[in-house]
């Protein structure tokens, strides 16, 4: 049993060789690119050489790792962060990106993204020891701008590239389909082709071995007989020539002529009587227009029929009808018991009769007679449903309609994090434009509090309307000096559109009571 180390080992190695040079160079630049970066920008705040050296080294490993761990990358990287206080914000764009590029589920994500916004408030909170409504919200909106905004983005391109991915998956598919169905109709065209030569030119080569059954039984050749030989030769010769046009798809005006159908039945019984034969045909019911599919397959089962009696049922009495009804045409051939026959057969002609019946929309029957005889019988409807288009109501979606559904999922989640993002943009700004406001309000002065303050006010009344943070007045500011033992506070001024005398204020405090207040031009 392998080690897990070594099973570990031999996995990154085979991810390495599949990835190929390009991307290899791409990981490597990109491991010593970002911990430069972060690296960079510690040293600007004097962190020791072998902290910096250990960073560098977590930071190269994190960026190795994120492809297979992202998550639990951008964690440990905004733990590492918030609790060393350290200028990351590159390698955390970097990682926030990778994760939203590669964590699949939004849930998993918006967990991730909870997590790593903890952690940097957790970070906040170490560092300061306090909470306050404009630290929340800077940290808030550097989280939304460095880590949640590059992850959208991510999730927006990963949208993108599987929609891509599953559009050239959908045409490889569609292409082999496509090749599969030409293969079928292949198959279907020479099942039809040699179905159409076992109907037609089966009848006809069995009318010619009965008008050659009898020359060769006559004592003198009759003219009839011979002509209707010729005749029937002749028609096999152009059936034949009709079906080989079809493959060699010959030019239109060589197209075979159109197929026999039930108007060609009294030609099928005369030429049947001209052979011999003692067939009866009988047509009732008042004759309605029916579809190709559905005159072609009456015509052939009456047309099997036929044959099939005069083969193997030579001299017997043949009984033909064809019967229209309210909603159905009844075909039947019946024959009485004959000379057999004794030559070789294929047996096919009825299995492809009754799956053409079955295409129609029909059944067929066909059975032994109990006086020895032979019966064939087909009922086909005469609105022309059947079963193909039954079942076409319950056949499965095609894959374009498949594609399409797909497509249209992976569009409505584009469009979900494209609204993300827009409204990630707007949330962004509006924390920037109340952490603004918040931070003036509590960094700096009114003139409306300036003027409300009078000499002589209690100290604590005062400071509870000054706010916490002050200033210092600047190098260039004209500041008398102090009055003898007074506490001094100086704050900014907060923007005004009028009564804006100067850059801040300066209050004096003394034995408990604001004993000056001042304006100043210049204020750090």
């Amino acid at each position: 049993m392998r080690h897990p180390a070594a099973a570990a080992a031999a996995s990154w190695w085979a991810t390495v060789r599949a990835a190929g040079p390009g991307r290899v160079a791409y990981e490597i630049v990109l491991a010593v690119a970002l911990p430069g970066v972060t690296a960079g920008l510690s040293l600007l705040r004097d962190v020791p050489p072998a902290q910096l050296a250990g960073y560098a080294v977590l930071d190269a490993a994190l960026v190795v790792g994120r492809r297979r761990f992202p998550g639990a990358v951008l964690v440990v990287s905004a733990a590492v962060g918030s609790v060393a206080g350290r200028s990351d914000m590159v390698l955390l764009f970097a990682l926030g990106y990778s994760a939203g590029y590669r964590i699949r589920g939004a849930g998993r994500l918006a967990a991730t993204l909870t997590a790593v916004l903890a952690c940097q408030l957790g970070g906040s909170w170490f560092e300061l020891r306090a909470f306050s409504l404009a630290q929340v919200l800077f940290t808030a909106g550097l989280f939304i701008v460095v880590i949640v905004f590059p992850a959208t983005l991510a999730r927006l391109s990963a949208q993108r590239r599987r929609i891509l991915t599953l559009m050239h998956e959908r045409t490889v598919h569609l292409s082999e389909q496509q090749q599969i169905d030409a293969e079928r109709a292949r198959v279907r065209e020479a099942t039809r082709i040699a179905r159409e030569m076992h109907d037609s030119l089966g009848h006809r080569l069995t009318l010619i071995s009965l008008y050659t059954g009898a020359l060769r039984s006559a004592p003198e050749p009759s003219a009839e007989t011979v002509r209707l030989l010729h005749a029937t030769a002749t028609s096999a010769m152009d059936e034949l020539r009709d079906i080989l046009a079809v493959l060699r798809e010959e030019s239109p005006e060589d197209e075979p002529r159109q197929r026999a159908t039930l108007a060609d039945v009294e030609k099928l019984v005369t030429d049947a009587r001209a052979a011999g034969a003692h067939i009866e045909f009988d047509r009732s019911g008042e004759a309605v227009p029916v579809s190709a599919m559905i005159d072609q397959a009456a015509y052939r089962t009456l047309q099997e029929g036929i044959t099939n009696a005069l083969r193997h049922a030579h001299g017997s009495t043949i009984r033909a009808a064809v019967r229209f009804e309210d909603d159905a045409l009844i075909l039947e051939v019946v024959n009485g018991p004959g000379r057999p026959h004794h030559g070789a057969t294929s047996g096919q002609g009825l299995y492809g009769l009754a799956e053409r019946v079955r295409i129609a929309g029909g059944v067929l029957y066909h059975g032994a007679e109990p006086g020895g005889g032979f019966r064939i019988a087909a009922t086909l409807p005469l609105a022309g449903t059947g079963p193909a288009t039954v079942e076409a109501r319950r056949v499965k979606a095609t894959p374009a309609e498949e594609f399409g559904e797909d497509l249209r999922r992976v569009d409505q989640r584009r469009r979900v994090w494209t609204a993300a993002a827009v409204l990630t943009v707007v949330l962004v700004v509006a924390l920037c434009a109340g952490g603004l406001w918040i931070g003036l309000r509590q960094q700096s002065v009114s003139r409306a509090t300036y003027d409300e303050l009078r000499i002589g006010d209690a100290a604590t009344a005062v400071r509870q309307k000054l706010p916490d943070r002050t200033a210092q007045p600047g190098p260039g500011s004209a500041v008398s000096p102090a009055p003898p033992g007074a506490d001094c506070q100086v704050y900014r001024a907060a923007p005004a559109l009028r009564h804006q005398d100067g850059e801040g204020y300066r209050f004096c405090f003394r034995a408990g009571a604001l004993i000056s207040k001042e304006t100043l031009d210049d204020v750090d």
